[in-house]
């Protein structure tokens, strides 16, 4: 490594310990402190890794990361400021089982959660099935 990357990294790595200290003495949760200062979140974790991995290769204790208080503190306070999540379908087990009726006409039974089933004959189209589905699978707030 050159001497004038190794000024930049020192720069960076200063830079970044004081973004961490900033971080801890606010109280925010990273999310909020990230949003608030307009710096990249996987940037922040990347740092916080990188100062503690080098700080222990130094073998100095790191002050990088909070206690696990105010970790708990830190996750109560995102839980009560970020949006709810959208939640994505999951997938459930499948029974395969034979209805005569079905068989005659060459089409498939989808049970959904909650016990709805769907019925789609031979030749349905794909798009349509994945739209209804993501439509019944989607869950009230």
């Amino acid at each position: 490594m050159t001497k004038r990357m190794q000024r930049c990294d020192l720069q960076k790595q200063a830079h970044w310990e004081e973004v961490l200290r900033r971080w801890k003495e606010s109280g925010k949760s990273v999310r909020a402190y990230c949003r608030a200062e307009g710096l990249r979140e996987s940037a922040f974790y990347f740092w916080r890794r990188e100062l503690e991995r080098r700080s222990t290769r130094s073998g100095v204790v790191s002050q990088a990361r909070p206690k696990a208080s105010s970790l708990a503190r830190a996750s109560r306070s995102a839980k009560r400021q970020s949006p709810p999540r959208r939640r994505t379908a999951s997938f459930l087990p499948v029974r395969v089982v034979e209805d005569a009726a079905m068989e005659a006409t060459g089409g498939v039974e989808v049970v959904l959660a909650h016990g709805r089933t769907i019925r789609v004959r031979s030749g349905f189209n794909r798009q349509t099935l994945a739209d209804v589905l993501a439509v019944l699978e989607v869950r009230p707030c």
